[in-house]
């Protein structure tokens, strides 16, 4: 196979594209320890060793995977926000709930993002995707002090906090995997799961306890 390595931008950023794409259909039918950069390689145009000339390790693909995903969802939370006059705290976190119950692969990477995906990315990779996501902690911060603005700032700060710490650790617990719930049954450990649904409302509703709702004018 004849390669020609991207020279402009568009070329490059279309490559990478074709990779995250690549990278995307894997995860979507196995696991993150599962897809292998010689996988991701042969659902492209061109070759393994191509593929470096983007990323470094399949960890790094991953990160790029997780910024679309995590951007699709700041999109969706930044209409709403923008749109949206004002809101209960229990439309608040009935919103965020609903809109995270449709990004079950951003939740899968979110769970892996700070061990197993972050570890093994080049500092640069790193730097680039945190300055990315930041925007997604200011719009959220935005729709607290939109919804609740008499909250003092250091509950809006806590709540912001705990928020993505809960996310980021929620969906491993709902969603075991059949080799977990075989040694579950036999060791005898009695463990109840909660839908996804269920759990992050009544956790977010927790969470948002302290948030000060607009008195009705």
């Amino acid at each position: 196979m004849d390669f020609q390595r991207a020279r402009t931008e568009e070329q490059i950023t279309h490559r990478q594209k074709e990779i995250i794409n690549a990278c995307d259909a894997l995860y979507g039918k196995s696991n993150f320890d599962s897809v292998t950069i010689k996988d991701i390689s042969e659902l492209t145009s061109f070759t393994r060793s191509a593929i470096y000339n983007y990323y470094k390790t399949k960890e790094e693909i991953f990160l790029d995977l997780m910024q679309q995903e995590y951007m699709d969802w700041y999109i969706e939370v930044k209409v709403k926000f923008e749109d949206t006059e004002s809101m209960t705290k229990e439309e608040f976190c009935r919103f965020l709930t609903e809109s995270l119950v449709k990004r079950e692969k951003m939740l899968r990477l979110l769970s892996i993002h700070l061990t197993a995906i972050e570890n093994n990315c080049r500092i640069e990779k790193l730097v680039d995707f945190k300055k990315n996501a930041a925007v997604v902690f200011k719009i959220f911060y935005m729709g607290i002090d939109k919804f609740f603005p008499d909250t003092p700032i250091r509950v809006k700060k806590a709540f912001r906090s705990e928020f993505f710490i809960y996310i980021f650790g929620i969906y491993p617990f709902t969603h075991l995997s059949k080799k977990q719930k075989t040694a579950m049954k036999e060791a005898h450990v009695i463990f109840n799961t909660m839908s996804f649904r269920r759990l992050c409302f009544h956790g977010m509703c927790l969470l948002a306890a302290n948030l000060v709702e607009k008195e009705p004018e």
